[in-house]
Order: C-alpha cells, then structure tokens, then sequence
C-alpha cells in the first residue's frame, strides 16, 4: 500500500493533535479560574479557526492528490465503514468550527486570532436566543466528533493489530 504525502501526514497529525488537545481542555473551561478564563476561551477559539483553515487546507489538498487506495483485500462493508467515517470527520470538524465562530459572534463576543486581530463574520448579527442553539449545536458536534475519532482510531488499530494491511502505516511519519 502507498504512504501518504510527507504534506498530508504532518497535516493529519497537526490536525489529530489540536483537536484531540482541544476536545480534552474544552470539557474545563468553565471550571478555570476567572484570572485565566479569558485567555483560555481566546485560545480556544483561535485553535478551532486554526483547526478550520487546517481543514480546508487538508481537504483541497486530498481532493487534488489523492489518497492512498485501501487493500483489495478489504470487504467492500469496511472500505464503505473507512471511507464514511473520514469524510464525516471533515464535515463535523468543520462544522464544530463554524458553530463555534458563529456562536461566538451571535454572543458578540467576536474571537481574536490568538490576541493578533478580530475575526468577524460580516452579515452575522449579535443574537442570544441563536447563540445558545449555536452553543447547543457546539457542544453536540462535540460529542460526534468524538465518536467519530473513537471509530477512526479504532479501525487503524484493527488494521494495525489483526489485519496487518500496513493501512495505519500509510499515515505514519
């Protein structure tokens, strides 16, 4: 089987990285202290515009490279299962971004890109009743999200461990 692109694989474990960080700090926020709250909420929001951009970088990218093709020797259910599972964790990655930006600007409480500069949604205008449904959605792409990279590792080690394919070895540095 093909290895990715050196690209693609640093990309894959930027991205793995920042949001498994991410989802792991995000269930303390409310239970830091008030002195450093601000900052941690600031940097929560800078990494889930990073985590964005990240995104569609990495998605434009596949699109033009491609991707590895998964062993003839896997069941046309797994390859289904594999491939469904990633393109959910692109639109769930972005959408967790995008509830979590407009949230934030529905809250008029626009981010600022780790300190640096504001990061508007120009036509988006200051709503709380919205807000909350966004901050609902947020939290339940949370939970999706999770679940979908709970899936995502638990098929590499499946392929790693029983099937000895070298599929996991495809996205290793």
């Amino acid at each position: 089987m093909k290895k990715y692109t050196k690209g693609l694989i640093g990309l894959h474990w930027l991205i793995a990285t920042v949001v498994i960080s991410m989802l792991s700090v995000s269930f303390f926020l409310e239970d830091l202290p008030k002195a450093i709250r601000p900052t941690a909420i600031m940097l929560h929001k800078s990494f889930g515009l990073t985590i964005l951009l990240l995104m569609v970088i990495r998605l434009v990218w596949v699109r033009r490279a491609g991707r590895p093709a998964l062993p003839l020797t896997m069941p046309r259910w797994e390859i289904w299962l594999a491939r469904g599972v990633q393109a959910a964790l692109y639109v769930f990655l972005i959408a967790m971004a995008m509830s979590g930006w407009i949230m934030s600007v529905l809250s008029d409480h626009t981010p600022v890109w780790f300190g640096l500069f504001r990061v508007p949604l120009p036509g988006v205008p200051h709503n709380a009743v919205w807000a909350e449904l966004f901050f609902q959605g947020h939290q339940i792409i949370a939970w999706i999200v999770i679940g979908l990279v709970c899936l995502h590792v638990a098929g590499a080690l499946k392929h790693a461990i029983i099937d000895k394919d070298k599929v996991m070895e495809s996205m290793l540095p």
